[in-house]
């Protein structure tokens, strides 16, 4: 009798042994969130592929051009080989090679047909290719979704597909033509599998993609000029973060070990509101990226609107080099884009020589120590037919001022971030960004001729 007692009281115990030892991805499989109901049954694929389409259409139509790099090294590539003509950088000299044009190529698949329908709307064929890249992305990240939902359930993808969409990292890496795009429709497909590994980790889960979360939220959320580099990482951040929102619940069920606890629901309720949160101030970071640095792109559609009769056209662009929107945004009226010495000391790029042999051709004028060539600045500033300048407060004059050389065509405002405060050019806070912030003029200028006629 005292044996069987003992046997049971064992048996007991070896029971409460492994129903503790059980890992934190048991619990979360088991008896998280309504686990048992939506497992194997998941999310659908329209709705979420509805809903990424939406955005991924505003990202390609409004989007902005966030680094030179993506001008210089894929537009203009691009450029060239649905026009022959566009610049070309030292990178893509065939002397240093360091660039190759298979990726340049995989786009041409959709620019060149686009070049077709829109002959003469090159401004067209530019939103095309972006329009192409925010399809795949879609895709990519609508699967991404629906494997979460069965995986993991409705919420945990519920709350990924808000990220996704409503992130600022996501919404402009979407649709960026940089080769980190590649990357981050990559990262997308292997993020599941990320996701399962952190999930899975012993004891230590929700401190991991804590830390995650410490160290990449601001990057991925809100992006500044250095967070390109982040592209492919951004869908690897959105489902650590949710993972981490998701589980707030966990950290009081864990200790308390009673479901309907205040504080396991308090920790509930409070999930939405903080994911809130973050899509709030994220959204508020895209809108005022959009507003504040968006005039490159729109003065340079300006010139389609202003045609020159002759055929020594020349569009000149100074200090505002680095934000040339790329050539598809210069009418075939224009013989040519020059750039003017404003005080920048590097190697700048030049147009691709069809004589030296285009796109293998190894130019004498490039150079791998980003020093300045003799040739790469246009001499005679009177040969400029237009001019684009950004007008600053600032203590030297700028070209537009000079009224009896210059008219200006177009004027377009410009967030001037060193002149504005943080918090308020950081986010689109109505009223306050409009009356807070302080604003240059993105201009187009055209140089008045010189009357040739005498007075009688």
């Amino acid at each position: 009798m005292a044996l069987s007692v003992t046997r049971q009281r064992r048996a007991h115990l070896a029971d409460q042994g492994a129903s503790s030892s059980s890992s934190p991805s048991d619990r979360y499989s088991k008896e998280d969130k309504g686990e048992k109901k939506e497992k194997g049954a998941g999310v659908g694929w329209l709705l979420p592929a509805l809903v990424l389409g939406v955005f991924r259409y505003g990202s390609a139509s409004s989007n902005i051009i966030h680094d030179c790099d993506e001008v210089f090294n894929y537009w203009e590539p691009l450029h060239y080989l649905l026009y022959k003509s566009g610049f070309q950088t030292w990178e893509y000299s065939s002397e240093f090679a360091l660039r190759s044009y298979l990726y340049i190529f995989f786009h041409a698949l959709m620019a060149g047909p686009a070049s077709l329908l829109y002959i003469d709307e090159k401004v067209k064929v530019f939103y095309s290719v972006r329009l192409f890249l925010g399809l795949i992305s879609t895709i990519t990240d609508t699967f991404l979704v629906v494997a979460l939902s069965r995986k993991y359930g409705k919420r945990l993808a519920w709350y990924t597909l808000a990220m996704l969409c409503l992130t600022s990292g996501c919404f402009f890496a979407s649709t960026s033509k940089l080769l980190l795009l590649f990357c981050y429709l990559l990262s997308v497909s292997n993020s599941w599998f990320l996701f399962y590994i952190l999930f899975t980790l012993e004891h230590d889960a929700h401190l991991s993609l804590t830390s995650l979360i410490h160290k990449y939220s601001f990057s991925g959320f809100l992006p500044s000029s250095f967070s390109i580099f982040l592209y492919p990482i951004y869908p690897l951040i959105c489902i650590a973060a949710t993972a981490v929102i998701d589980s707030f619940p966990d950290l009081f069920r864990d200790k308390y070990a009673v479901e309907d606890s205040t504080l396991v629901m308090i920790a509930k309720g409070v999930r939405p509101v903080f994911l809130g949160l973050i899509l709030c101030a994220s959204h508020s970071r895209t809108f005022s990226i959009l507003n504040g640095y968006s005039a490159p792109l729109e003065i340079y559609k300006h010139l389609d609107h202003h045609d020159v009769v002759g055929n020594e056209t020349v569009l000149c662009v100074g200090s505002e080099w680095h934000r040339y929107p790329s050539s598809f945004f210069v009418p075939s009226y224009i013989k040519e884009v020059r750039w003017i010495d404003e005080g920048f000391r590097g190697l700048l790029p030049f147009p691709f020589n069809s004589s030296l042999g285009g796109m293998a051709a190894a130019p004498p004028y490039f150079n791998d120590k980003n020093k300045a060539s003799s040739d790469q600045y246009l001499k005679d500033i009177e040969l400029c037919t237009f001019f684009v300048e950004l007008s600053l407060q600032r203590p030297y004059p700028a070209r537009g001022s000079d009224l009896s050389t210059w008219e200006t065509l177009a004027a377009i405002p410009y967030l001037d971030r060193e002149l504005s405060p943080a918090m308020f050019r950081s986010f689109f806070i109505p009223y306050k960004w409009t009356h807070e912030n302080t604003f240059g003029l993105y201009k187009l200028l055209k140089k008045i001729p010189k009357s040739t006629g005498g007075h009688t």
